[in-house]
């Protein structure tokens, strides 16, 4: 029988014992976030508010940023907090928990990554496939192959489906730009709200990842992956 739901719980506690709890519920078949309407919308969430130069919504259908929306409970939650304050993380999933003492802004990182890649924003739904097998506190080395696998495998269902293949991943190239315009534009929005820089600097982070991503595209840099491959080759 067909899961209702796909759970994965963040807590995050504080060194003085405080504790934030983040119920992150997923459709089983689309991975799209799961997540109630909120009785208020902050301005901040308005899609005109730093609206991404990429965004193809309009505001006439969609009136409030999905990746805002999905936001505002965990911005919220962080508005005042300093972005290295030392926190510990323990995320609970069916097939296991994971459990880290890290800086708040690298586990705001982790939290923020599986809300905007399935709020249902149409730059950063390319990336949702990687939310199936979550990887809490990746490094970039992991993130990265990872979306090289992902992007690999859609190649495999887009030949299925009779498109064209792109063995040079310039597809993935421009999702990650946009996903770095993305990026660039949500951090001026949190700034014109007035967060805090655990907040800012989780935005950051996630832009220094996409950033990396796209550097390791470079021919010169793939061959560095190639050589873990001389059994197929």
């Amino acid at each position: 029988m067909t899961e209702k739901s796909i759970r994965l719980e963040y807590e995050i506690s504080s060194r003085e014992g405080r504790k934030k709890n983040f119920l992150i519920e997923l459709d089983p078949d689309s991975l799209a976030l799961l997540l109630p309407l909120p009785a208020v919308y902050p301005e901040w969430t308005k899609l005109g508010c730093c609206q991404c130069e990429n965004c193809p919504l309009d505001p006439k259908d969609h009136p409030h940023c999905p990746v805002a929306v999905s936001l505002i409970e965990i911005t919220a939650g962080f508005s005042k907090n300093i972005s290295y304050e030392e926190v510990s993380v323990t995320i609970r999933t069916k097939p296991r928990n994971y459990q880290r003492d890290i800086p708040l802004h690298d586990a705001l990182r982790s939290l923020f990554g599986i809300y905007m890649v399935t709020s249902g924003c149409p730059i950063m739904n390319k990336l949702r496939p990687l939310v199936l097998i979550h990887l809490p506190f990746a490094t970039m080395a992991e993130t990265t192959y990872r979306a090289l696998s992902m992007y690999a495998l859609a190649q495999f269902f887009i030949k299925k489906k009779g498109g064209e293949i792109d063995w040079e991943f310039k597809g993935l190239d421009k999702i990650y730009r946009d996903v770095a315009t993305v990026n660039r534009a949500f951090h001026k929005r949190l700034q014109s709200a007035g967060f805090s820089d655990a907040n800012l600097n989780a935005i950051g982070n996630l832009d220094c990842y996409a950033q990396f991503t796209q550097m390791t595209l470079e021919p010169e840099k793939l061959k560095n992956l190639e050589k873990l491959f001389s059994a197929y080759l």
